[in-house]
């Protein structure tokens, strides 16, 4: 267990008493009226680093591609995602005798975390099961290949051009020619299509390079080009899309890094299934008894980014911190569901996270049924490939009035 000590209690003396929170407007009150009192003689948090089992990670806005193993902390983090392809119109008709001339998967990317390079090597494998847009999938689910062990790729490269990025794949022409024998009776609509084929999983290698894929993007979509006896010299194309209903599964490896874990020094954090911290508030008596006939007005809590930990992989823009209920569970703090996102705060701002837990804590001191177990999670785990070191010192600021 890490045990921080928190830098002060800021307080604020106000010279007008106020029966309910937020009531004075601090922000107006002078500097010479605040009395830091030190913290020293108190263990006010408790803080441990956890793995993160596994993350809810079906139907992504973005589809995370990639690896980064050069980072010295978290060592490697890697992204694969399973997808469908669905039939872009019903009851298709590809003519007599389709041969396959081509095919291409690609998607737009919207941004990276790393270095934008190109992969070392991808691999495009056929799912051997089904998967489905109305299940719930984690980031540890697995699908087995072992009907289709084959990768399909060709070839790829990774476009750079800021007005379209994009990431081309070629296919082997045995994948595409698979589909057209299927025949019309396989592309009567997309229920039909998929009992036939149930899509695809898709890898990469890479030193630094993590994707995020927008299958909604311009350049995303998965068509094969052929042609039949009617077609001539022509190019037909059978267009297949990748974002709307198509079921979509991003999975992550897992993390459990004991050097992480174990080390009291710092908090980490990390998307991707990676890594959140438990803060635990101590000494709530002590706490109490500071606080006895006194008006809580504002209580805040803040971390801090440890220094240089950002010079080569960018933290979080946002952290989100829940409480933990007398049934074990993770709901928001009231301050984020009454007062909305703006009060409780969480963005990165000068190198540092603040939240407004004003509701919080008054429940905490009031009602038995509150606990002091906190958790402190990356936003959008399971859609960013961030990570986060904090320092080891929690600050924790009362604000109140004398009644």
């Amino acid at each position: 267990m890490n045990k921080i000590f928190a830098l002060g209690f800021i307080i604020s003396l106000i010279l007008v008493g106020c029966s309910e929170p937020n009531m004075i407007g601090l922000e107006v009150q002078p500097t010479s009226d605040n009395i830091i009192v030190s913290s020293t003689d108190f263990d006010n948090f408790i803080s441990h680093t956890e793995s993160e089992d596994s993350l809810r990670s079906d139907e992504a806005v973005s589809l995370i591609l990639g690896e980064i193993t050069e980072d010295d902390v978290f060592e490697n983090n890697r992204a694969l995602f399973y997808t469908q392809i669905l039939l872009t119109e019903n009851n298709i008709d590809l003519g007599s005798n389709p041969i396959v001339d081509s095919v291409i998967l690609s998607y737009t990317y919207s941004g990276y975390y790393g270095d934008l390079q190109e992969f070392s090597s991808l691999e495009v494998i056929e799912l051997s099961e089904a998967i489905h847009k109305d299940s719930i999938y984690y980031s540890n689910s697995e699908i087995i290949n072992a009907n289709f062990p084959i990768n399909l790729v060709e070839s790829f490269s990774l476009n750079t051009d800021e007005l379209a990025p994009m990431l081309k794949i070629k296919l082997t022409d045995s994948l595409g020619q698979k589909i057209l024998n299927y025949g019309n009776e396989a592309l009567i609509d997309n229920e039909v299509f998929l009992q036939n084929f149930h899509g695809l999983a898709i890898a990469a290698q890479a030193q630094n390079t993590i994707l995020y894929l927008n299958p909604a993007g311009t350049n995303s979509y998965f068509t094969v080009y052929y042609h039949n006896d009617n077609s001539g010299a022509d190019t037909l194309s059978l267009d297949f899309e990748l974002a709307g209903d198509a079921a979509r599964i991003n999975i992550f490896n897992e993390k459990n890094e004991n050097s992480i874990i174990d080390d009291q020094s710092r908090i980490y954090i990390q998307s991707m299934a990676g890594y959140k911290a438990k803060i635990l508030i101590n000494n709530i008596d002590s706490i109490k008894s500071l606080l006895y006939r006194k008006v809580i007005n504002k209580v805040v809590i803040s971390f801090d980014i440890e220094p240089g930990t950002q010079s080569d992989y960018e933290a979080h823009q946002k952290l989100v911190l829940v409480r933990v209920t007398s049934d074990g569970d993770n709901v928001f703090l009231s301050d984020f569901t009454i007062e909305g996102e703006a009060y409780f705060g969480g963005n990165l701002e000068n190198d540092g996270y603040e939240f407004n837990i004003t509701r919080y804590f008054f429940q905490l001191l009031n009602n038995e049924s509150y606990t002091n177990n906190l958790y402190l999670l990356p936003a959008g785990a399971s859609v960013n490939a961030n990570r986060t070191i904090l320092s080891n010192e929690i600050k924790l600021q009362i604000y109140y009035s004398k009644l």
